[in-house]
């Protein structure tokens, strides 16, 4: 079975590293260590990717300015956002959640909520797009068990 593609997008290479860590057994993980360099990737690969772990506070392009730049061009049709960050105020949760992210994920990282929080955001994808064709996620590549 083909693993679901995720994007991380962080200036730190340590954080890229700890969110590899946890995920790649599980899913195929593709690194980019700023916003541009995201966007850059999505022009060209959109389709490949089920999700987006997107950072906030980068040079270069912010991960807002990023979130912005994928809902002016719809390409949010095809995957999902979650952001993550050490800033956990409510007015950045609420404006990543405006800007349409699905959900939002605190540093430090814990394995174990970063795991529970991409397959709650998997199922809410399948639940929400099974039967339209706009979004391909296989349901057995879903990650509950600790």
């Amino acid at each position: 079975m083909d693993k679901q593609k995720i994007l991380i997008v962080d200036d730190s290479e340590m954080n890229r590293a700890l969110l590899i860590d946890i995920l790649e057994e599980h899913y195929d993980v593709v690194e980019a260590e700023n916003g541009v360099e995201a966007i850059s990737l999505l022009s060209k690969q959109r389709a490949d990717f089920s999700l987006l772990l997107l950072d906030i506070m980068m040079p270069e392009m912010d991960g807002f300015e990023v979130l912005a730049y994928i809902n002016k061009y719809h390409w949010n049709d095809t995957f999902a956002v979650i952001m993550i960050s050490a800033d956990d105020t409510p007015a950045n949760i609420k404006r990543a959640y405006d800007l349409g992210a699905f959900d939002y994920i605190s540093r430090p990282f814990d394995s174990t909520i970063v795991q529970r929080r991409i397959s709650n955001v998997f199922l809410m994808l399948y639940v929400y797009f099974y039967g339209k064709g706009a979004f391909k996620i296989h349901l057995e590549g879903l990650i509950f068990s600790d």
